[in-house]
Formats: structure tokens, C-alpha cells, sequence
């Protein structure tokens, strides 16, 4: 009788012994999993401006890193100052809808320490949105002028523009879609723009003469399509 118990210990303690080692296994691959997302740098912090540029997306929110930092973005709304983030690697970033907390684009972002960043909502539809990230430079212009770069941001719009002035002077050419231009200094002042398909005539979106004040940092973005309407926006970096 004593002979037949010891087997069956040693089959129990053998089983038990493999429940614990996949345990540990599963354990283990769900933390190396969950370090794949926000890797945030404790000490490291990032400056961040969010932008709604997403014509057919309604009122949103902006979480990152499950944390939320704004809400109430309609089409072309932004946040008028950075927000301090935490700086990191593949950080969680999310637009929600504001009403019913709906995820309608998410990504995942690298911010570097002490640098800053504007995030912008794209696209036509939830099918097809997407968070994109620029980084910004805020370093002040000549005096008298304004520094200003151009992105573009349309679905709709041929996949090369130019950005014009009222006078039909160059200020950016050939941007392609979802990449910005180089900064460029202007003349401060009132100026209107124009956005054209690459060595095109025709204008597709204009806006009207805005104020570019000496010693401010500005984005040019042009968003929507024909369908949903064009529209060229000016923000403020400083």
C-alpha cells in the first residue's frame, strides 16, 4: 500500500511542478509584453501641443499613456499652450470621442526628453484616421520677422502642394502628403496663403491675411478634401 502512495506523490508533485514553471512562463511573457507600451522615462519630460485635424471626427479627447490631457477638440481646435508629458518610447497615445469615450485613432509615440512636439488627428474617417507627431523648433527669428513651416494634412488633396502667398510668392514647395517643410522666415505682418497641387494653378484653399507678429513661431497645415471642404489653419508655437 505504502509503495503505491509514493508514485502517486511524486505524479502530483511532478504536475504541480509544471503548473508552476507555465506559470512563470505566462508571467513572464505578459510582462515583457506590457513593456512593450509606454516605456516612460521617470526622470525625462516632453512638451506637447494637440491638434484636431480630422474634418468628419467630432468633439475629441487626447489620452496618452492613460492619462488625459485635453478634451473638447472640435475640427481645427488645439490646445493654446504645450502640456508637460512624460517623455518615452512607444507611448500610448489615443483620440477618443468626447461623448461615449469611442477610441477613434491610437498610436504609439517616442518623445525625447526636453524636446517639443504637436500631435494632430488625421484623416476623413474613423477607417482611416491616424495620430501623427511633428516635432517643433521654437527658436526665435530675426527680428522683424516670424518662422513659419507648412504641413500638409489633407487625404483629399494631391499628393504634392504648394504653399503661396496673396502675391504668388513661394513659401513652401512640393510638400508631400503628412511630411512639413523646413522652417522659413517671413516678414512680419499680414499675409494671406494659398495652397495649389504641386506646379498647379488653381487653388484649392486659401487663407485669408492673417497676422504673423515678429519673433513668434508658427505651423501652416492644410486639412480635409473636396468632399469635406479645405481649410488652411495658423498656430501659434510662442
Amino acid at each position: 500500500m505504502k509503495n503505491e502512495v509514493k508514485p502517486k506523490i511524486k505524479i502530483m508533485k511532478t504536475i504541480f511542478k509544471m503548473i508552476y514553471v507555465k506559470a512563470l512562463v505566462i508571467t513572464a511573457l505578459l510582462s515583457l509584453s506590457s513593456c512593450d507600451n509606454n516605456d516612460v522615462d521617470p526622470f525625462g519630460s516632453a512638451s506637447l501641443k494637440v491638434v484636431n485635424a480630422a474634418p468628419n471626427s467630432g468633439s475629441q479627447k487626447f489620452v496618452m499613456a492613460n492619462i488625459p490631457y485635453i478634451g473638447d477638440l472640435d475640427y481645427l481646435d488645439h490646445s493654446v499652450s504645450y502640456h508637460d508629458v512624460a517623455s518615452g518610447n512607444n507611448l500610448v497615445s489615443q483620440f477618443r470621442d468626447e461623448n461615449d469615450n469611442n477610441l477613434y485613432a491610437t498610436e504609439e509615440l517616442d518623445l525625447d526628453d526636453d524636446k517639443r512636439y504637436t500631435v494632430y488627428l488625421t484623416g476623413e474617417s474613423r477607417s482611416d484616421s491616424e495620430v501623427r507627431l511633428y516635432e517643433d523648433n521654437i527658436s526665435a527669428p530675426s527680428s522683424g520677422k516670424a518662422k513659419v513651416k507648412f504641413i500638409h494634412l489633407s487625404s483629399g488633396a494631391p499628393s504634392n502642394i504648394d504653399f503661396i502667398d496673396g502675391q504668388g510668392n513661394n513659401l513652401a514647395l512640393n510638400i508631400t502628403r503628412y511630411s512639413q517643410s523646413n522652417y522659413s522666415e517671413i516678414n512680419a505682418g499680414s499675409l494671406s496663403i494659398q495652397v495649389r497641387g504641386n506646379g498647379g494653378t488653381e487653388n484649392l484653399a486659401m487663407l485669408q491675411p492673417t497676422n504673423f507678429a515678429s519673433g513668434k513661431v508658427y505651423t501652416v497645415f492644410i486639412a480635409g478634401s473636396s468632399a469635406s471642404g479645405y481649410a488652411i489653419e495658423q498656430i501659434l508655437h510662442n
